[in-house]
């Protein structure tokens, strides 16, 4: 017993060799896991505007179903939204019996940046593909 004791108290600390690979593998490991976890937040962020874009025009579903019309903005539809939409500037519309909605960040995740708008169909689609 007193032979293990003596080995131990001659052991100081890991030595440099050790400290520097255990340096290499940690930096390794954030190389690889750094891309992945930005590419989650931003796939995220994609689903989020897209299910907003979704709500913003259930909302405007049910102004259709109490008032009428056919054309929508963030004023019109102030009372049927409880959230602050990431862009006052949509306008969502109801032609050929199709819902589509305009200037929302959802336009271009789906549709892509020449996209002037997309359906509520498009937008399903693309929740149901990225989950």
């Amino acid at each position: 017993m007193r032979k293990h004791v003596k080995l131990l108290k001659k052991e100081k600390g890991m030595t440099l060799i050790e400290l520097l690979a255990v340096i290499i593998i940690i930096a390794i490991i954030l190389a690889i896991a750094i891309p992945i976890i930005a590419n989650v937040i931003g796939d995220s962020r994609d689903r989020a505007d897209v299910s907003e874009a979704l709500n913003i025009i259930s909302a405007a579903k049910l102004k259709y179903a109490q008032d009428g019309g056919t054309e929508y903005n963030a004023d019109a539809l102030k009372g049927y939204i409880d959230f602050q939409p990431s862009d006052n500037n949509f306008k969502v519309s109801f032609e050929n019996k199709t819902w589509n909605i305009y200037n929302h960040p959802a336009v271009d995740i789906v549709g892509g940046k020449n996209a002037t708008s997309v359906t509520e169909g498009q937008l399903r689609n693309y929740l149901d593909e990225h989950n």
